[in-house]
């Protein structure tokens, strides 16, 4: 019996920038933190639905920066609350609070490429990532939970 058996056919070609466009897609990942100024700010994953027929099932939108200190940078995070389901003037009691409700929340991004440089060996390096840029409201149901809820006792926990 072997550990592993390698198939040509079922080897990943690499990285695929995921093209612009608009895209069914869900909250993996937010993080508050800080800018390099000491403001509250939060980082947002967002992967592309694999439950919805759309190009580039799977693939993550990754570093999506939101910050809360100017009029555009509050409209674009007022976008993305609007985006997930929330309904209006409801609040959050700190960035982690912000960040732990979004989280799992499914949306309508698009996507837009967006240029910058990075300093690789010394040299500078122009490089394009794909990032989430406009933010609507789902068209389709969220993903289906598989299965029923889980119950756990104290009886079945080691500790």
């Amino acid at each position: 019996m072997s550990f592993f058996k390698f198939d040509e056919d079922n080897a990943s070609t690499g990285f695929e920038l995921v093209a612009e466009g608009k895209y069914e897609a869900t909250i993996v990942n937010a993080e508050p933190g800080n800018t390099q100024a000491g403001k509250p700010k939060l980082s947002v994953d967002f992967e592309i639905r694999s439950d919805v027929e759309q190009n580039h099932q799977g693939a993550k939108v990754l570093y999506n920066t939101f910050t809360f200190e100017h009029e555009v940078s509050v409209k674009i995070v007022n976008s993305l609350i609007k985006a997930c389901g929330f309904p209006n003037n409801h609040t959050f009691s700190s960035p982690d609070d912000m960040a732990n409700q979004l989280s799992n929340k499914s949306l309508k991004i698009t996507v837009k490429h967006e240029e910058y440089e990075k300093l690789v060996d010394g040299v500078k390096q122009k490089r394009t990532a794909a990032k989430a840029k406009y933010f609507d409201v789902s068209e389709v149901n969220p993903p289906n939970q598989s299965g029923g809820s889980i119950t756990i006792s104290d009886d079945d926990i080691p500790f």
